[in-house]
């Protein structure tokens, strides 16, 4: 149906068992990809049914946040937003020539639960145009996993397969598909009842390479676990059955959407999923191949070229001058230099900034 193969965006359809499929591009177009530096031109909006300008929304986790990137958006500590979100970098580089108005009001260790009563609370009714959001990661534990898996020392109690293990028994469950679904929800009940006003979906990024040999004495800290391509391709592995997972949820909602007039003509949830993209020529790629952890030839897990934070690292665009690690110290929250670990860098965000302008080039047309 039209809905359901517009729903994940630029993402070639697979069953749930094939995730781990993922086809890299070859060296000599994956370097073009990258390479590829050229500003992105803003086209004329006539989608939007009425004057500017747009309102929009970037609700969520940390992965819309951005913990670390650059300076404080604003006073909000717990939440940790920064200007190097893809959200901050898109309000000053919006995809269409018109004025816009961004609510940011994504907040690191955001759930399913939270983000709901972000909607509920803080998006005025009948306003916003569309929203972005990433979400989900939390809903499984993903501080858990990071703790147990690649930070904490060896010789503390618990497991990483334990935990990976109830990551996805969360994933599996019914719970999991009925708390975004309820998000959606509250979203779409927060805009008019139009095809014009749109939600967003962005999932998440593998962390590793894991098939180079020479990041398997690794470590993020000299008493981590090593970064063996048993432990790497394990957590690729939980990436591509959450983000599948989501592409699942997303379907299931958008088909429970059938009959409605403002679903009539397309769907009004796209998702996006960053590890499954298509290039012209048909290709499968990940928008962080080449930027992970442990990719050929980097020596440094903390190397600018690499679009996540290690532990304790400084941001790859728009850094703090004087890295310091702090304390907030109104209440006990963690430091940020803690929560940006495993998080995109300003040049990931960067990545995920264009992509998402594509795919609002793409999903609010001329003549829609």
């Amino acid at each position: 149906m039209r809905q359901i193969a517009n729903t994940v965006q630029n993402s070639k359809s697979r069953a749930c068992g094939d995730a781990g499929t993922l086809r890299p591009l070859p060296n000599d177009i994956l370097k073009k990809r990258q390479a590829n530096n050229d500003p992105f031109v803003p086209v004329d909006d006539v989608f939007t049914p009425h004057e500017p300008p747009v309102n929009w929304v970037a609700l969520g986790d940390s992965y819309t946040a951005g913990p670390g990137t650059g300076t404080d958006y604003d006073t909000d500590e717990k939440c940790a937003r920064n200007v190097g979100s893809y959200a901050v970098q898109m309000e000053a580089e919006f995809p269409f020539n018109v004025t816009n108005n961004l609510d940011f009001i994504a907040c690191s260790g955001g759930t399913s639960p939270t983000s709901l009563a972000q909607a509920r609370d803080l998006v005025p009714q009948d306003r916003d145009d569309f929203m972005v959001m990433t979400l989900g990661g939390n809903d499984i534990g993903f501080s858990d996993i990071a703790i147990e898996c690649l930070v904490k020392a060896q010789y503390f109690p618990g497991d990483c397969d334990q935990t990976l293990a109830k990551a996805k028994v969360l994933l599996a469950a019914t719970r999991f598909e009925t708390d975004i679904h309820a998000v959606y929800d509250q979203v779409f009940a927060k805009m008019k009842d139009d095809r014009h006003y749109q939600l967003y979906h962005i999932f998440y990024h593998r962390f590793f390479n894991a098939d180079t040999t020479e990041c398997d004495r690794k470590t993020f800290a000299l008493v981590n676990p090593r970064l063996t391509r048993t432990l790497r391709g394990k957590l690729n592995s939980l990436a591509d059955a959450l983000n599948t997972r989501l592409e699942q949820v997303a379907q299931n909602y958008i088909r429970k959407q059938q009959g409605k007039v403002s679903w009539s003509q397309g769907s009004r949830l796209i998702a996006i999923n960053p590890d499954r993209l298509t290039n012209s020529n048909g290709e499968t790629y990940g928008l962080f191949d080449g930027h992970r952890f442990c990719e050929p030839g980097v020596t440094s897990l903390r190397d600018p070229s690499v679009w996540f934070f290690a532990t304790i690292a400084k941001d790859s665009l728009q850094k703090r001058e004087d890295f310091v690690p702090h304390f907030r110290t109104r209440q006990f929250v963690v430091p940020e230099f803690a929560t940006q670990s495993f998080h995109p860098r300003s040049a990931g965000f960067r990545a995920v900034k264009r992509m998402l302008q594509e795919s609002l080039q793409q999903n609010r047309p001329a003549g829609g």
